[in-house]
């Protein structure tokens, strides 16, 4: 699959398991596929995100980004970006 311009591809895990505006590539049991705005990576509430994947998975991460984190608070999070920004 060819990632858009502008996007960084992200999978979600689940906690239990180990709009920016966001599209669901493969949505499984324990993980989910999504592709999110690199722009929006700047906000401070998706700093939260980034902390948990490297306090989990650690730096050394091969290939997509891995994010503890199951969808429906994924896009808490991302709308909470989206407010920020449209509040300034």
């Amino acid at each position: 699959m060819r990632i858009p311009k502008g996007y960084l591809p992200m999978v979600l895990v689940r906690d239990d398991q180990g709009g920016a505006e966001t599209r669901v590539l493969d949505e499984g049991d324990a993980e989910t596929r999504v592709l999110v705005r690199v722009k929006d990576l700047k906000e401070p509430c998706m700093d939260a995100l980034l902390e948990m994947a490297e306090q989990q998975f650690g730096y050394g991460q091969q290939g997509v980004l891995r994010v503890p984190c199951d969808t429906q608070r994924f896009e808490h999070v991302v709308n909470m970006a989206r407010k920020s920004k449209a509040a300034r």
